[in-house]
């Protein structure tokens, strides 16, 4: 395909110098032996990871000491990491903001001797963006070479089931794949012409040859256009791969994969218009010719299955779904097997904006060993925790080498791009060793957070979001909270006292004034509104204090009044459906949530102090 290059004035702060070569993707030869190379290394590597663990606490130290943070901090004494507890306390990001501010204004090895090129922006719990450095070190050493060794995996699977059915292997071809993790998006310079700031999965270009260069990095389905919306986007990607024979689809998290299936549903008499015609969006496209074969093909499904295609019909080769498949992302597996029926799936790294946790090596559905080439860890017991979102500065660490299969732990993390001892709030179970390597799954976010797609809401911000949308004839401060309603798609029902005096006009206006209030809020639920993975806010009233009378309920059923705290943010359907039960819901913007069961939100990532993330992250 024809490749389609972004805007060059806003990649002009993360291509390379002058002096350095502009980085291309390698051939399909290079590149499938370079990850298969990277995943036989990572898998030694995880076998005896001691000297590794040491390699990358030594490089944190040269890239860190000689900097502003390590002089206030005593860097340039410290040789063990006992040594380095005690210099460093763990950091919130309140801790770190000041530091990341001066290297922002441009000021020289504030946080690292290598200089950030861009920041990696993501939500605070306060809805205040974080902005994580990320450098040409980083990216060189740590996170790109990563990538490598995780779809290693990937083409090793599709190499087994190509074996398994028979079919030839080339070495000069690799297989289709559909990457969904990223998407090569233009970005805008940052304040005073500095560094940009996007999100990690938009990042617009590779740094060096030494970060990821897939061999589909210039294709124009990768490639995002300023401005796209989510669905147009997603349409561009089936089109312009709809005549190819896409083995795998690779996403972090399952929604954008069941996104993706909605798509083809959605628009499949468009696509079969435009797969005959050669056009995207009715309009020609460089990298398309006419495809009557392929064209008649899908027309016949069509017809066939009243009037929808599926993945598996568009790409009847599929062999592999990848996504995260743990905590509030298992929650998808059931409509995953809807779209991709018969498909076997891999979990996809444990990758948050701060840095890579986990890496799969092998089979394992939801769990990979711990990254101990990425960075220095620290666990705290989840028992030894207070189950508020900060962990104390003080508090005692156990390493890697120290945790135990079958208890969670809260990580404490520092990479080479200047968060060091960084409390990422993110808890983690053992489920096993690959080699001597701890085997983690990610089981949710410490706190109290809810998290269908990785929106990681707070109680703060859905308090800020509600109060600042409460219509003037509701009066005084009334009582509600937010509920994970389960569904196609996922959404929050803010149940609260004493709007049932409102109509149906008021109430569809609350629901719409408090799911804008949140969008601004909090940027990752936007992004997830915007592209339709999450639903609006509904609003159910009940009666002035209805809350009050199902606490004593509980108190009935024997709950101590101690054990009886009233929160803005549930982790589950409970409360709502008692209150149903009781016919205490009066009036409803979703008229099915009065009389119905709300769904089965179990438990999307819902975490409190009761229990130990789609990152999920």
């Amino acid at each position: 395909m024809a490749a389609i290059a972004a805007p060059a004035v806003h990649l002009t702060n993360v291509l390379p110098s002058p002096r350095e070569a502009v980085p291309t993707p390698c051939s399909c030869h290079a590149f499938g032996i370079r990850t298969q190379h990277s995943l036989h290394i990572q898998r030694k590597l995880f076998e005896n990871p001691i000297g590794a663990a040491r390699s990358v606490f030594d490089d944190i130290l040269d890239q860190c000491a000689p900097t502003e943070f390590g002089r206030a901090h005593g860097l340039s004494r410290v040789r063990t990491l006992d040594a380095w507890r005690r210099a460093v306390p763990i950091q919130q990001y309140e801790d770190i903001e000041p530091y990341v501010a001066r290297a922002r204004e441009g000021h020289p090895a504030v946080l690292t001797r290598s200089h950030p090129y861009a920041y990696l922006k993501t939500s605070g719990s306060s809805g205040t963006p974080k902005h994580v450095p990320t450098t040409r070190h980083w990216r060189d050493r740590y996170r790109g070479p990563a990538l490598y060794a995780q779809w290693g995996l990937y083409f090793e699977t599709l190499a087994a089931a190509d074996a398994r059915a028979g079919r030839p292997a080339s070495a000069a071809h690799l297989p289709q794949v559909l990457d969904l993790s990223w998407e090569r998006t233009a970005s805008r310079p940052g304040p005073d012409g500095g560094p940009p700031a996007y999100s990690i999965s938009g990042r617009p270009a590779a740094v060096s040859s030494r970060d990821w260069l897939p061999p589909w990095y210039d294709e124009p389905w990768l490639i995002g256009d300023p401005g796209e919306r989510w669905d147009a986007a997603l349409y561009r990607k089936v089109r312009l791969l709809a005549g190819a024979d896409v083995r795998a689809v690779v996403a972090l998290n399952p929604s954008k994969i069941i996104s993706l299936a909605q798509t083809l549903a959605a628009h499949g008499e468009r696509l079969v218009a435009d797969v005959r015609d050669g056009t995207l969006n009715g309009r020609p496209h460089p990298a398309l010719g006419p495809d009557r074969e392929t064209a008649d093909r899908l027309d016949a499904i069509l017809e066939a299955q009243g009037g929808a295609a599926g993945l598996t019909d568009l790409w009847p080769g599929l062999s592999l779904a990848v996504a995260w498949n743990s905590a509030s992302a298992a929650l998808y597996g059931d409509w995953l097997e809807e779209v991709l029926p018969g498909v076997p799936r891999l979990p996809f790294s444990t990758t948050g904006t701060e840095g890579i946790v986990t890496l799969p090596v092998d089979g394992h559905p939801s769990a990979g060993p711990l990254a101990v080439d990425q960075g220095v860890y620290e666990f705290v017991p989840v028992e030894d925790t207070d189950g508020t979102e900060s962990l104390a500065p003080d508090a005692e660490t156990l390493l890697f080498d120290e945790l135990e299969s079958g208890r969670e732990y809260r990580l404490v993390m520092s990479q080479a791009n200047g968060l060091l001892r960084y409390d990422v709030g993110d808890v983690y179970r053992v489920v096993g060793h690959y080699g001597a390597t701890p085997r983690l799954e990610f089981t949710g976010r410490a706190g109290f957070r809810a998290s269908f797609t990785g929106e990681k809401l707070t109680e703060t911000q859905v308090h800020q979001a509600v109060v600042e949308s409460l219509p003037e004839r509701l009066g005084g401060r009334p009582l509600f909270t937010c509920v994970p309603v389960w569904g196609a798609p996922p959404r929050y029902h803010v149940v609260i006292e004493g709007a049932a005096g409102l109509d149906a006009a008021e109430l569809e206006a609350f629901a719409h004034a408090a799911d804008a209030a949140l969008r601004r809020i909090n940027i990752e639920y936007g992004e997830k509104r915007a592209s339709r993975r999450l639903g609006r806010i509904e609003i159910t009233a009940t009666d002035w204090g209805a809350f009050a009378r199902a606490e004593e309920r509980r108190r009935a059923r024997g709950t101590s009044s101690n054990q009886i705290k009233h929160h803005w943010l549930q982790r589950d359907t409970g409360l709502l459906d008692a209150l149903r039960e009781r016919g205490l819901l009066r009036a409803s913007t979703e008229p099915a949530i009065l009389t119905g069961p709300a769904g089965s939100a179990d438990r999307a990532d819902l975490t409190g102090p009761a229990e130990g993330t789609g990152a999920a992250r």
